[in-house]
């Protein structure tokens, strides 16, 4: 399974995508690629989406939205890796409002 994560910070910076590391009730890690679009401090929406990566036609497993604050980063080769921790309780989006119906 892929997980990705879509950071939007709160003061109207550009949206970072990044691809889940972890994740706990308290807070998660994400790699992001560079250039680095999150700073320690940051106060960010975040939204959590669990693909089944044997096809990404399915609509997401699971989707979760909340708020957050990132309290690390840490410079590696090819991005940085960024932990946030929760601010709030994460609310599940229905995946049928993600779907095109024809």
């Amino acid at each position: 399974m892929a997980a990705r994560v879509r950071f939007e910070p709160c003061e109207g910076a550009g949206v970072v995508q990044a691809e889940l590391v972890d994740v706990s009730a308290g807070g998660l890690r994400a790699t992001c690629p560079l250039p680095r679009g999150l700073e320690q401090g940051t106060e960010v929406n975040v939204e959590i989406t669990v693909q089944d990566a044997s096809d990404a036609r399915h609509p997401p497993l699971v989707n979760l939205r909340g708020r957050g604050c990132v309290v690390r980063i840490l410079d590696g080769p090819e991005g940085y890796e960024a932990a946030l921790v929760f601010t709030g309780a994460l609310s599940v989006r229905e995946p049928f409002s993600q779907m095109l119906l024809f």
